[in-house]
């Protein structure tokens, strides 16, 4: 499974139609409607049918309102799953290049190491195994990171799919019941219908955030295993790259002089 951009685009463009379209009806449609409803001739005539529009009408603000106040929360962080997976992408493309120096100074690959002898060839092999194996671990890292950054984009974007479905029915609902209202007898239809769907909606973002909260907890526990292996000191001595030690291999005489430690073939 792959992080698609253009798809998750269009998650980001119909959620925020989605805010839109709440906060239209919480400021304009119902009351407007609740009005029209109100003016009806025969509610204009039944004094108890008027007071159950105006209850109708304050549940659905209320409901739409606090729907509209948990979407926005949840989507303040709706930008964290394409950063994520831009991430990934950086890891991966470091892990390319440390890979490629891996390969380039591995010990078996190296042409000093069918021209040098003696001891500086020797210390020159054994630092660069080190380095290549210091490289390695890097390499192992960064695939780590690109693979846990690439888990976090798919499931971010698999829970704000799932908010948006979770939107799409409760604006449904939303408007259905703004419908009943505005009918004038269907008031108290009305009341109970968005009762039911602010229930459904509540219960489904509940179940969403608390997979999405296990979901996360698992790539904790994936970058504090990547931090571990930061920690190596196997590959990293002391925690740091492993030095050169340049100096026990910088005598670039030839055999015969009586100086050279190291002579070419």
């Amino acid at each position: 499974m792959t992080f698609d951009v253009a798809s998750y685009n269009s998650i980001i463009d119909d959620i925020e139609d989605f805010l839109t379209k709440v906060d239209n009806s919480i400021n304009v449609k119902i009351p407007n409607d609740k009005s029209d409803a109100l003016d009806l001739p025969y509610v204009r005539l039944i004094p108890p049918l008027q007071k159950l529009i105006k209850t109708a009408a304050t549940k659905l603000i209320e409901a739409a309102q606090w729907m509209l106040n948990k979407i926005k929360e949840i989507y303040q962080g709706i930008r964290a799953p394409y950063e994520m997976y831009l991430r990934s992408n950086d890891w991966a493309d470091i892990r390319q290049i440390v890979t490629t120096t891996q390969s380039v100074i591995d010990a078996n690959n190296l042409e000093a190491n069918r021209t040098w002898r003696g001891a500086a060839q020797l210390s020159y092999l054994k630092t660069c195994t080190q380095q290549s194996g210091a490289a390695k671990s890097l390499g192992d890292i960064s695939d780590k990171a690109r693979s846990a950054m690439m888990d976090c984009a798919i499931g971010g974007a698999a829970f704000y799919a799932g908010i948006l479905a979770i939107t799409g029915g409760f604006i449904i609902g939303l408007m259905r019941a703004i419908a009943e209202m505005a009918s004038g007898v269907g008031a108290g239809v009305s009341i109970a219908d968005i009762a039911a769907t602010s229930g459904v909606s509540t219960a489904q973002l509940w179940a969403a955030v608390g997979l999405l909260t296990t979901f996360l907890g698992m790539q904790y526990k994936a970058f504090g295993e990547i931090n571990s292996t930061l920690s190596d000191n196997g590959a990293f001595p002391g925690g740091a790259w492993p030095a050169s030690q340049a100096s026990t291999f910088n005598d670039a005489s030839v055999e015969g002089d009586n100086e050279s430690k190291w002579r070419l073939n």
